[in-house]
């Protein structure tokens, strides 16, 4: 076939994609920064299950609170995709302890370095070309004038890691998939929303450790699966790996002002002796936590993962979203190569099905504008929520699961206002969770089709929306 298809960044969603489009005997090549070893994270963390299996992987079977299937590693061993500890049920901790909400978890413990190093060995096999150590530096692109419909990307500038040298690569179409950094896309004419940057209010500071456990004094040192919601604007949690490993972390605004999140895992692993001090493996990174772009496409061009700010905001966790990304993205690149076309008509299918079709992307939206009146609450206030039940298991269960719902809570709080202090933290809650429920709503009505007025207009009121946020 005569479409050519250049992914920049082996992340999740760009090896999906490139997997799929091999399949279809779509040209595609992957250029990735680093080497294949350095591929994905150096920890285990939760990955969405759903959109692992929709990707292809063999999801093993529960048995009480272990996985047990041909990709989980064996206990004395590393090799395998997923970590034999199930947590199935995850408690959630007030920040003070005090108070706990335990919920159902729809994910399952993956070694992300091994799960880059699959999914872009699948997309080997499949027939697309990748070359290591190389760099995406900028597009290529016309402008025919100031619109989003004038622009035309023609191809990218790449940077040979090891011999320093540049070289334009033509392409038919350019899918960015390098992470929140987004070179390529702030590459595009800055009038363009599309090209816009993400503050650090946008994002998080995460650490992480998995460390070696003590199991004959973890007889008396139980440490449970959780996370301690809200704390210092973020969350600290605990998972256990096997009976012998365990991750400790946390994760924290990103902001001058916050504590360093490895301080608040010293804290904590000085508090239980079974956790040694020998490191097994972990790392740190900013973390991309806020909206989601409005959208993704330009003609010849289209943005998928952390560089398009599709994490869930109340967790982080990007991986699902990324995943179910590239498959989405590959329905409407394959169709649009056997027609022969790269239009922003076309690619605009894309935003439909990451926003209306799959509604993911309306979840996101909505979740991204409680995600600030949850960090601007002190710990006192946090666990003064907790104690009265508005934040209840089911609502956490959903935002910690990347869905947004707020009608059971706004139903709640006519009642809890009577006879109750602090009116004004309630009344604040109540009116941030009105608004996500209007962004949730005003999301799931995205345009269907590209239409520069109507999508003009559907902007300005999102726009609009989230402006309130702050107020």
């Amino acid at each position: 076939m005569n479409y050519h298809v250049v992914i920049v960044g082996a992340g999740p969603g760009g090896c999906v994609l490139a997997k799929e489009l091999a399949r279809e005997g779509i040209p595609v090549t992957i250029y990735e920064k680093g080497s294949f070893s350095q591929l994905g994270h150096d920890w285990s963390d939760l990955v969405e299950i759903e959109p692992l299996a929709a990707a292809g992987f063999e999801i093993p079977e529960l048995e009480g609170n272990r996985w047990v299937g041909t990709l989980v590693k064996k206990e004395t061993e590393d090799e395998g995709l997923f970590e034999p500890h199930a947590i199935p049920r995850l408690k959630l901790y007030s920040p003070d302890y005090q108070a706990v909400k335990e919920i159902k978890t729809g994910m399952i413990t993956t070694d992300r370095r091994k799960l880059g190093q699959e999914l872009v060995e699948q997309a080997r096999q499949a027939g697309a070309q990748i070359y290591y150590h190389r760099e995406g530096m900028q597009l290529l692109y016309r402008e025919k004038g100031n619109s989003l419909e004038d622009l035309e990307v023609y191809g990218v500038t790449v940077k040979d890691g090891e011999k320093g040298e540049c070289r334009e690569v033509h392409a038919d179409l350019v899918v960015e998939s390098s992470g929140y950094y987004s070179i390529l896309r702030k590459s595009l004419p800055a009038h363009l929303d599309l090209a816009r940057h993400f503050p650090n209010s946008e994002f998080a500071m995460v650490h992480r450790e998995v460390r070696l456990r003590d199991r004959e004094k973890a007889k008396n040192d139980p440490l449970p699966d959780h996370y301690r919601y809200g704390y210092h604007s973020g969350y600290q949690w605990s998972h256990v790996h096997t009976p012998g490993k365990i991750d400790i972390g946390a994760g924290v605004r990103y902001a001058f002002n916050q504590p360093d999140p490895r301080d608040i895992i010293e804290e904590y692993i000085s508090r239980h002796p079974s956790i040694m001090a020998y490191r097994v493996r972990g790392g740190r990174s900013p973390c991309i936590v806020g909206k989601p772009l409005d959208n993704f496409v330009a003609p010849g061009f289209l943005v998928l993962g952390d560089a398009a700010s599709t994490s869930i905001p109340t967790t982080g966790c990007g991986t699902g979203s990324a995943l179910m990304a590239g498959l989405w993205a590959s329905r409407v690149i394959a169709e649009a190569a056997r027609e022969g076309r790269n239009d922003l008509g076309k690619l605009w299918d894309f935003n439909r099905k990451f926003y209306r079709d799959g509604s993911r992307g309306a979840h996101l939206a909505a979740l991204s504008a409680v995600r600030p009146m949850l960090q601007s609450l002190n710990h006192d206030s946090l666990n003064h929520l907790y104690r009265i039940g508005l934040l209840e298991g089911g609502e956490l269960e959903k935002s910690i699961n990347g869905e947004f719902m707020a009608p059971p809570l706004l139903q709640k709080l006519p009642s809890i206002f009577r006879g109750l202090s602090r009116p004004y933290l309630l009344r604040t809650m109540g009116r941030v969770l009105s608004l996500a429920g209007q962004i949730y709503r005003h999301y799931s009505r995205y345009p269907a089709e590209w239409e520069a007025g109507s999508f003009s207009q559907w902007k300005t009121e999102a726009e609009k929306l989230f402006s309130r946020v702050y107020d």
